[in-house]
């Protein structure tokens, strides 16, 4: 995969990542999300299995994700909102660079400062992959994650 000039990471926050992969939550008609992530000061980057396996396995290769589960319902037995096929991505395991200019062989990476950045490749993977149902900071659905 050839990376041009333009590659770079960018810092994740909500307002910076919200203008690459929009928020998009369903209407009347429910559809579980594709991303779901939490920004507060624990991080939470849960993806589901279907994009995840579209995506290019160099981005999280070698690294840890643990199986998610969740019930989108308002009911514990409404079983047509519980979900178990979402992996929770550990951030805390992507290398610290001290140069974010260089080119990107991570999804993820933290500053010197502990500043957590994302690849803005990684992000157009996502997309490509499918990635168009986002939510940003909800309520949390039961569940592990």
């Amino acid at each position: 995969m050839k990376r041009g000039p333009v590659d770079m990471y960018i810092k994740f926050n909500k307002d910076n990542i919200s203008k690459l992969l929009p928020e998009k939550r369903p209407g009347m008609i429910f559809s579980n999300p594709d991303l779901f992530v939490i920004f507060n000061d624990n991080i939470r980057f849960v993806i589901w299995e279907e994009i995840l396996d579209k995506l290019n396995k160099i981005w999280l290769e070698g690294k840890d994700t643990w199986d998610s589960n969740f019930d989108f319902g308002s009911h514990p037995d409404d079983y047509d909102r519980q979900f178990d096929d979402y992996k929770t991505i550990e951030l805390l395991q992507f290398p610290t660079i001290t140069n974010l200019d260089t080119e990107e062989k991570h999804a993820f990476a933290f500053n010197e400062n502990n500043e957590l950045y994302i690849s803005e490749d990684f992000v157009k993977d996502l997309k490509s992959a499918g990635c168009v149902d986002v939510w940003y900071d909800t309520t949390a659905p039961y569940g592990r994650y």
